[in-house]
């Protein structure tokens, strides 16, 4: 297992997708794979298709054991977490799902740091478009 501290949550920054088709978007840009470790999902799979089914899925992307491709600077060290949605606007299934998996990802993993993509990339101020504050509320 390489040395993980830190977990960064982004958005997909679409109003749709899952870990499948982000895997299909990253292949097109070059990359290997998925560069999150986990999607969740927020139950439109496709633009024109709503599931409440699986909204709140967690979905495995990249391995735990590999270096994430979602954060410059970061990827060795962190494990990556894309929340399906757009400027904050997750379903609450969605940050449910976020809370029990940093929760999971803490005691398999030990003591982990909880960051935004944003606080990396000032370029992408709404990435995710959620505060701590949200994860500790509800």
């Amino acid at each position: 297992m390489r040395d993980i501290d830190e977990i960064i949550i982004h958005c997909s920054d679409s109003t749709f997708g899952n870990a499948a088709l982000i895997d299909s978007w990253h292949r097109e840009k070059g990359w290997d794979c998925i560069g999150y470790h986990f999607v969740i999902t927020n139950g439109r799979i496709h633009a024109d298709q709503e599931s409440v089914v699986c909204d709140g899925n967690v979905e495995t992307g990249r391995a735990i054991d590999r270096n994430g491709a979602h954060c410059f600077g970061k990827n060795a060290s962190s494990i990556g977490i894309c929340l399906i949605g757009k400027d904050g606007m997750f379903s609450d299934g969605q940050i449910k799902s976020l809370r029990d998996l940093i929760k999971q990802l803490k005691n398999v993993v030990g003591d982990l740091n909880v960051s935004f993509h944003s606080d990396y990339n000032k370029d992408k101020p709404l990435c995710p478009g959620i505060t701590a504050q949200d994860l500790l509320n509800g």
